[in-house]
C-alpha cells in the first residue's frame, strides 16, 4: 500500500516546521548526538524527504552531513529548499556509501512507511553496513496505543481506524497544520527490537520524549501517554 502521496504533498511537507508534536520529536536530539558524536562526525539522514531534519542537525553544527531519499519530488524539493546540501535520490533502500561510511546514521519516522518487518531488517542491515565500528544508529518513530489519545499536530479520527489495534496495523492519520493526509503502519516495541535483533545490531537506549507544562505548547496526551520513540544503536 502506498503511505505518503509525495508528488501530492511535497510542497506540504517543505513547509512544515519542528513544532507542535514535531518539536517534542526533536527536542533531546541536539542532546542524543552530542553524547554519540562529536560535531566533525559523518551524518546521514536516511529517509530525508525535504531535507527539514538535515537543516535541523547541521545547524546543531554538524557539517559533513548527506541526505538520501526514495522521493525525486522530495529531493527536489529539498534542494530547492537548500542548494548546499548533499541530496541523494536512492532505489531498494541501497545507500549509494562504502562499507563503514558513517559515524551517525539518523532516519526519523521512516518505518511508518515499511509494511513489512523484512524490509525493516533489510533497511537496518544496510545500515550496518555503512555504519562505522563505533558509530550509531538514531531513529524516531512512534507507536500508537490507542487511536482515541489525542495529539496537538496529528489526528487518527477516521472512521477506518475505528477497529481494535493489531499486529502492523496501516492507520490513516491527517497532519492538522497542512492537512496532509497520510497511511502509517503502526509497529510495537517487540516488532522494532525483534528487526534490530535480527540486524544482528544493539539497543543502547530508547528514549521517550514526553510534553511539560513549563514548554510552549498546550499539550494533550503527549504529556502522559509515549507517542515518539527514539532509539539508538550500535553494532
Amino acid at each position: 500500500m502506498k503511505t505518503h502521496d509525495y508528488s501530492k504533498y511535497a510542497s506540504n511537507y517543505a513547509d512544515l516546521g519542528m513544532t507542535g508534536s514535531y518539536y517534542m520529536a526533536f527536542k533531546d536530539i541536539p542532546f542524543l548526538l552530542e553524547e554519540y558524536a562529536n560535531n566533525d562526525a559523518k551524518v546521514l539522514d536516511y529517509g530525508c524527504g525535504a531535507g527539514r531534519s538535515l537543516r535541523f542537525i547541521r545547524d546543531l553544527g554538524y557539517k559533513d552531513i548527506a541526505g538520501v531519499d526514495i522521493s525525486q519530488d522530495m529531493i527536489n524539493e529539498a534542494k530547492r529548499l537548500d542548494r548546499m546540501g548533499k541530496y541523494q535520490l536512492i532505489e531498494n533502500s541501497i545507500i549509494p556509501y562504502d562499507d563503514n561510511t558513517f559515524d551517525i546514521i539518523f532516519m526519523s519516522y521512516v518505518f511508518l512507511e515499511v509494511g513489512n518487518i523484512d524490509d525493516i531488517i533489510k533497511i537496518l542491515n544496510e545500515f550496518k553496513r555503512v555504519l562505522k565500528e563505533n558509530g550509531h544508529i538514531i531513529f524516531i518513530t512512534s507507536i500508537v496505543k490507542n487511536i482515541k489519545d489525542k495529539w496537538i499536530s496529528f489526528s487518527y479520527d477516521f472512521e477506518e481506524n475505528n477497529k481494535p489495534l493489531n499486529h502492523c496495523q496501516n492507520l490513516k492519520l491527517l497532519i492538522k497544520d497542512k492537512n496532509i493526509i497520510l497511511h502509517d503502519y503502526n509497529w510495537t516495541e517487540y516488532e522494532y527490537e525483534y528487526a534490530i535483533k535480527k540486524a544482528n545490531l544493539k539497543i543502547d537506549k530508547v528514549h521517550i520524549p514526553m510534553g511539560y507544562d513549563n514548554e510552549k505548547y498546550e499539550w494533550l496526551s503527549e504529556k502522559s501517554i509515549p507517542y515518539n520513540y527514539i532509539y539508538v544503536l550500535h553494532k
